[in-house]
């Protein structure tokens, strides 16, 4: 085989092994937009149980389908990752998580006593990105948290920041 075949071959190769995992994040993306119990529902679910603060929110495609929320408890010592059922809103499961790196550069407490919550950043986000919140994570913004939340509409998906103060902006 010669070079310039060998490179068309790989690209080929690398191309079809793309294809499903794109096809398959299209599939997670319209299973999200398209589920009855919204991401901010399946949030308000998970605290409810906890009785903490939601850190992250994700759409799983897998066994047809659930939200995935991970909750800081209110002690601010422990993460809680619980599964919401899309079309009830039920809490169906529940793993308990190892802190993960935002949680060592950021303080829990820093995270719990900010002025804008995920809620109200999925809410400002939503506004910007004119669409429907697929997912939203916090971060760190200096001493402060900020978030990323993706937003499926009608031209695509969006990703929106949104700082402590509740400012959504396009990236």
């Amino acid at each position: 085989m010669t070079r310039s075949s060998f490179i068309l071959a790989s690209l080929f190769a690398a191309g079809v092994a793309a294809a499903p995992l794109s096809g398959a994040l299209a599939d997670s993306t319209e299973m999200a937009k398209n589920a009855k119990v919204s991401l901010v529902q399946a949030l308000e679910a998970a605290e409810a149980k906890s009785g903490g603060k939601a850190t992250e929110v994700e759409f799983e495609d897998d066994n047809g389908g659930r939200w995935e929320v991970k909750v800081l408890s209110a002690g601010g010592d422990k993460l809680t990752e619980y599964y919401v059922d899309p079309n009830s809103g039920q809490v169906t499961g529940e793993e308990e998580q190892t802190f993960e790196k935002y949680f060592t550069m950021l303080k829990p407490e820093a995270f719990q006593k900010a002025s804008t919550q995920l809620k109200d950043a999925i809410a400002a986000a939503e506004t910007a990105g004119k669409g429907k919140a697929i997912d939203a994570e916090v971060e760190r913004d200096g001493e402060t948290v900020a978030y990323e939340i993706h937003v499926a509409g009608a031209d695509g998906t969006k990703e929106v920041n949104v700082d402590a103060n509740g400012k959504a902006v396009l990236d």
